[in-house]
């Protein structure tokens, strides 16, 4: 039997089928070509003639419906109108004669519209000359008028005159000549005579201007029906033309059509051919793959497979039989071995931390995925028996320091030395801020492995914890000296302005006193910076256009950094607006734009930029006021602790150390992110990102609902004198001058030091006109809690009640639920206040 290579009857068949779709492509080729030159020639020649002769005839049409309009003009505006107007249809009408691509019929339609603009032309004259005659008929009137009265003139009888009515009826040209004739108008004086001969001239020229017109409109409309005829002609046999051509493509596709189903036929059994011959190769081929697949599941009692061919499946089957016995003797074998060597591999390819090998001589003998993307290696930088010392060269670029767990330098020779004999573990920090650990440990046939693990996320979480619990102790903290110290304010500001008040006093007591008012002044304006670091100030939002907020400090930013200093802006947020408090904002500029100033002794550059974004780690929009200057930078060491309450770098009296920290507490308390980087010695950028606000008419805040908002709901109380006030207050201090404060006012006064005492007396002693708490009292109750349970219709008191706090007011509505209506006064607060609020009924 010959041999027959399955290659050689693939090839052919191949080659055959090939053979018969590229002439089925060859047709279809043809045939589209053909269809598309047809439809080019079409589109190109056919439709745009049919078009233009089409706009043609249309224009001609539009043209001789003009005619009579102009014939009937009675003023000589009209006709230059209609004469300009016939004169822009010829010349559109010749331009689009002019874009006809067949020259025979192009010039025939020029001769038409040549004679047809002859003819319009003599037409417009015509009327011309009519709008003349008739204008000097005018002049004939004013002639006649002047004529002297004469008695002797002819009298017209009844029958004469209406003869002449019949003459206007039947003929009118005659009636002006039998009128001169009757009446002898030319045997008249020289005058008269003059004047009937010029009108029976006008009037036989008049009749003759109409009888041309009218012959001039019947030839224009002949003419136009003429053209538009000959127009139609073409057009028509331009669609004979078209109709051949379609014939002579359809007949072409039919032949095509014909062809490939002939071909496709051929095709269809070359296929089927095909498809029995691999129908039996595959039948084979799948007896020997099954055989062979069985082997390699350790399937030892698969049979011989009997296929008998003179081709590469018969050699394949009788190889695969010696290949057979060999291969069972190693089946189980290799078996187990790449079970093993798959459950490494898969734990050494997917671990999530970096892992290195080193030979005792220091050579690179292994390493995993995550080595190569821990240090940003390329599958090119790293090959078996590579030396430690090149691999290093590799994973120290970028500066970086090796610290060990007590935060002390490593170096890299010492750790290379001991690697081979005992555990080492150190950081490695890049100036980027990525921190990668490095745990090596020696193995007992010489060598070391290394295991990496990327540091940075955990480090940065651990820093910003420690961060966010130091900043939330200090706001703790501050908030509770704040509220503390507001407290004995209110005493030291109360005994002074008391002692202010008192008689006699003598000039430096007067004015010693009026220092000390002053230190407690600013001593409160302390306590409120205090509070804006622990983000419990009393903040009032509106909704504020931030550009035009930025842009109206510009001038006062200028004057205070100084003319040495250049102060630049890039606004590209002109209408987002923040709900933010527009004072606390401005202060935070100006004092990030004098923190600046300072940084810049010898002049600069200080810029103002907003841009749209979203809050750090957030999708909510935001907009971003950066605050960048040339000044001197902050030290690494310092910018972790710029925003510490009482910390500043400056010398003792120059700065409080308030500032940086009652930006932040601002910002965070009006719900966005603070941001400081730094470069020593080039710049420093300050980012503030406060939330976007939707710009609404309800959100606008008139005057009355800003004083409610910001805590001004204090009211007037109006009392008789020596009316009754009870005064409830925990702090002896603050009690003993609030006490003094009001008997000096013209009440008569009980104090009280808790709730529960107040809730008691009203059982037993007189009620009260009035009474004035504390919101933070010593008992279980309190001052809010006290009012709104004497304002129930239980407690039968029905005077005002005052209460009064160093808290910020946002603070006592979430603790105390302190509400809106409810009369309040924010400690420290003056003698003056006081006054306002409660007034002597006269």
């Amino acid at each position: 039997m010959r041999f027959t290579s399955i290659r050689q009857k693939a090839s052919l068949s191949i080659l055959a089928i090939s053979l018969v779709a590229f002439f089925m492509v060859g047709i279809g080729w043809q045939s589209m070509r053909v269809s598309e030159a047809s439809l080019s020639e079409f589109e190109s020649e056919t439709l745009p003639e049919i078009s233009t002769s089409l706009t043609l005839a249309e224009g001609v049409a539009q043209l001789a419906a003009i005619a009579p309009y102009t014939a009937g003009s009675g003023r000589p505006f009209q006709l230059q109108t209609e004469s300009e107007r016939i004169h822009r249809r010829i010349l559109e009408l010749r331009g689009v004669a002019d874009s006809l691509t067949d020259s025979a019929f192009q010039q025939d339609i020029d001769k038409r519209l040549d004679d047809l603009q002859t003819t319009l032309e003599e037409l417009v004259a015509l009327v011309r000359e009519e709008l003349y005659l008739r204008e000097d008929s005018l002049a004939q009137q004013f002639r006649i008028r002047q004529l002297p009265l004469n008695d002797d003139a002819a009298s017209v009888t009844n029958q004469q005159g209406l003869v002449w009515l019949l003459q206007l009826l039947e003929s009118p040209s005659l009636v002006p000549e039998s009128i001169l004739e009757s009446l002898k108008l030319s045997e008249q004086n020289e005058q008269v005579a003059s004047i009937a001969d010029d009108l029976l001239m006008a009037h036989r020229r008049l009749n003759q201007i109409q009888e041309r017109k009218n012959y001039l409109l019947i030839a224009i409309r002949a003419k136009s029906e003429q053209l538009s005829k000959h127009v139609s002609d073409f057009v028509g046999g331009l669609q004979k033309k078209v109709s051949r051509q379609r014939q002579e493509v359809s007949t072409f596709v039919a032949r095509g059509q014909n062809w490939i189903i002939g071909i496709s036929v051929f095709l269809l059994l070359g296929l089927t051919r095909l498809y029995w011959y691999s129908q039996r190769m595959t039948k084979d081929l799948g007896v020997v793959t099954n055989d062979m697949e069985q082997l390699s599941l350790g399937r030892v009692d698969s049979k011989h497979t009997g296929i008998r061919r003179n081709d590469e499946i018969g050699t394949l089957a009788d190889t695969f039989e010696v290949f057979r016995r060999d291969a069972l003797r190693r089946l189980e074998v290799t078996a187990e071995l790449s079970e093993q060597k798959r459950l490494l591999e898969t734990i050494f390819d997917n671990m999530n931390d970096g892992l290195s090998v080193f030979s005792a001589k220091g050579a690179l003998v292994a390493w995993n995925v995550g080595y190569q993307k821990l240090f940003d290696l390329s599958d090119d930088d790293l090959h078996v028996g590579m030396a430690i010392d090149d691999v290093q060269n590799l994973i120290n670029q970028g500066q970086h320091k090796n610290l060990n767990l007590e935060n002390q330098q490593v170096h890299m020779e010492e750790v290379n030395v001991s690697r081979h004999l005992r555990f080492q573990s150190f950081e490695r920090h890049f100036d980027s801020g990525k921190i990668i650990e490095f745990r090596s440990k020696p193995m007992p046939e010489g060598g070391f492995v290394t295991l990496y693990t990327d540091l940075t996320e955990r480090k940065s979480v651990e820093s910003q914890l420690r961060q966010a619990q130091k900043m939330e102790m200090l706001g703790q903290l501050t908030g509770g000296v704040a509220h503390d110290f507001n407290n004995l304010l209110a005493a030291i500001m109360g005994n002074l302005q008391m002692l202010s008040d008192s008689r006699p006093q003598t000039e430096d007591q007067a004015r010693y006193i009026e220092r000390a008012l002053v230190v407690s002044e600013k001593s409160s304006n302390l306590v409120q910076r205090l509070l804006a670091f622990s983000r419990r100030q009393q903040l009032f939002p509106v909704p504020i256009g931030i550009d035009d907020l930025i842009e109206g400090m510009l001038d006062l930013v200028e004057y205070s950094v100084g003319s040495h200093i250049v102060v630049e802006s890039d606004l590209q947020c002109p209408d987002v607006v923040s709900l933010i408090d527009p004072s606390q904002l401005e202060n935070a500029l100006l004092n990030l734009s004098l923190n600046s100033a300072s940084a810049m002794p010898d002049g600069g550059r200080l810029a103002f930029s907003t841009k749209l974004c979203t809050l750090p780690d957030s999708d909510v929009p935001a907009i971003r006021i950066r605050v960048e200057d040339s000044g001197d930078g902050i030290d690494d060491d310092v910018i972790g602790r710029i925003f510490e309450p009482f910390f500043t770098t400056k010398p003792v009296g120059k700065g409080s150390g308030l500032g940086l920290s009652m930006i932040y507490g601002f910002v965070k308390q009006s719900g966005g992110e603070i941001k400081v980087t730094s470069e020593k010695g080039k710049w420093t950028r300050v980012c503030l990102f406060l939330p976007q606000q939707i710009t609404s008419p309800d959100l606008i805040l008139d005057s009355g609902e800003a004083a409610e908002e910001k805590g001004l709901n204090q009211g007037v109380i109006v009392l008789p004198e020596l009316s009754l006030v009870w005064l409830v207050e925990d702090d002896e201090e603050v009690c003993r001058v609030m006490r003094e404060q009001l008997e000096k006012m013209g009440f008569m006064v009980q104090t009280f030091e808790c709730a529960e005492a107040v809730m008691n007396a009203l059982n037993k002693a007189i009620v009260p006109d009035a009474i004035v708490s504390d919101v933070n009292l010593a008992g279980t109750m309190s001052g809010v809690e006290l009012a709104h349970s004497l304002n129930s219709d239980l407690s039968g008191f029905t005077g005002p009640i005052l209460l009064m706090s160093g808290l910020p007011k946002d603070e006592l509505k979430q603790k105390y639920q302190l509400k809106d209506d409810d009369l309040f006064i924010s400690k420290p607060f003056t003698i003056k206040e006081l006054n306002q609020i409660f007034q002597i009924e006269r």
